[in-house]
């Protein structure tokens, strides 16, 4: 059955979800690969991990890789990544394992041991669902390990009967899961119980990673011979909305833990965190899914942007909802070219419009997505955003300016090579009035 936008403005807003990312086959989806300049992006991934979607027929898979993917909040990286996954599992070389932090971990007190547990579980959840056999002696050391840190006393409390029955389950791989469940689950929920078990694994992580290792080629082992995939490669998702201090302790302060997993893990990132200067030379962190661009750096109108942006916009709210093609060219414009930005543009013209999006509804929601920015920004901000619109350089990375990258009032385009502001804070009475100071000609 051919999609059909929604046509009634309740449906429009209902279904519109910040968080969430589009599966490869959602008929939602747009190519914006053009509208970013990203078209080596994919290929430049899979060359990292050993193979050239150009040259199939070669494969020269190193032990391991840890790809950061960087992008700013909401830009659309996982649904990117997996389009890019889906072409990976048709290679049969890769068979694609997506762990989502989100839903599995808590993004706002995250660490490496947590992360390492939910692998393993999507690890062995995919291979019961796909009926792959891992041998015993690849499966025992991981379950005696995790079994070791489940059976963890909680302040001299006793287990639960859940997680004692979880420790004490049979092997095999149904035996393993119902082990990383329950460590999942209760870490997630359980402060005490987290912190507890944290502590074994880092007490313990030689011998925990070493299990993970033989678990990761007995499964690759299993794959291989299934004739289904020759590696592995764990994609994590939530990893860029951890909080600062979390960030820098799980990409920076912990990273040989991450590397001592031997396996191909693709990490979201935020944006900010590549210009802090502080990341492991190890973790390969090269990767930026740029932003989709209305213009070019010389002020050209990107037709290429234009055209995904609209058609974005057009498969969440049918045409019919709009009163005519200048609203619709007004909320891209007011995007930016950030995907997110023109949904929280599109739900509040929904909260405001009466039957059709008009002119009226348009200009209340760009409004009212403005004074969101007005309520953080300072005048520093307001300076340095001004500066960096008429001096059409890249403008450093300093806290200020990693800031602004974070919050979105400052947009990256390209390579990073160039930046502008958000075009609603350009709107600002702050803006303004530092363009003035400044001589600069507001657009």
């Amino acid at each position: 059955m051919a999609y059909t936008p929604p046509q009634h403005l309740l449906e429009v807003l209902q279904k519109i979800q910040y968080e969430e990312a589009l599966p490869a086959d959602d008929p939602r989806y747009v190519e914006t690969q053009t509208a970013r300049g990203s078209e080596k992006t994919y290929s430049r991934l899979a060359k990292k991990m050993g193979w050239d979607p150009a040259d199939p027929e070669r494969f020269f898979a190193p032990s391991q890789s840890h790809v950061l993917f960087f992008g700013h909040l909401g830009s659309g990286k996982i649904t990117e990544l997996r389009q890019y996954a889906q072409r990976l599992n048709a290679s049969k070389r890769f068979c694609v394992i997506e762990v989502d932090a989100v839903e599995k971990l808590d993004v706002n007190n995250l660490q490496y041991a947590d992360a390492l547990m939910a692998m393993a579980q999507a690890l062995v959840d995919t291979l019961q669902s796909g009926g792959y056999d891992v041998s015993a002696a690849d499966l025992d050391p991981m379950r005696q390990a995790v079994a070791t840190v489940v059976s963890t006393r909680s302040s001299g409390r006793e287990l639960s009967a859940e997680l004692t029955t979880a420790a004490s389950a049979g092997g095999g791989l149904p035996g393993l899961f119902k082990l990383l469940v329950s460590f999942t689950a209760s870490a997630k929920t359980n402060a005490t119980v987290k912190t507890e078990w944290r502590n074994e694994v880092r007490n313990t992580f030689t011998a925990l990673a070493g299990a993970f290792n033989r678990l990761i080629q007995g499964a690759e082992t299993a794959l291989r011979e299934a004739g289904r995939a020759e590696r592995i490669v764990f994609l994590l998702d939530g990893t860029d909305k951890m909080r600062g201090e979390d960030t820098q302790r799980f990409f920076v302060y912990d990273a040989e833990q991450l590397l001592a997993i031997q396996a191909f893990v693709i990490y979201t990132a935020p944006l900010h965190l590549k210009y802090a200067g502080t990341l492991a030379g190890k973790l390969d962190a090269d990767l930026v899914l740029p932003m989709i661009k209305l213009q070019e750096q010389d002020g050209s109108r990107c037709e290429a942007g234009w055209g995904a942006l609209t058609a974005l916009l057009l498969k969440r709210a049918d045409r019919s909802l709009f009163a005519s093609d200048a609203e619709v060219a007004s909320l891209v414009e007011h995007s930016g070219g950030h995907p997110r930005e023109l949904l929280r543009l599109l739900k509040l013209c929904c909260e405001y419009a009466d039957m059709t999006i008009d002119a009226a509804a348009v200009q209340r929601a760009i409004q009212q997505l403005a004074s969101d920015y007005r309520r953080f920004l300072e005048p520093d901000d307001y300076a340095l955003l001004v500066r960096m619109d008429r001096d059409q350089l890249h403008g450093g990375n300093d806290e200020r300016t990693r800031s602004l990258l974070y919050r979105l009032a400052l947009l990256e385009y390209n390579d990073g090579s160039w930046r502008r502001s958000h075009p609603v804070v350009r709107l600002l009475d702050g803006y303004r009035s530092a363009a003035a100071q400044g001589s600069l000609p507001i657009g």
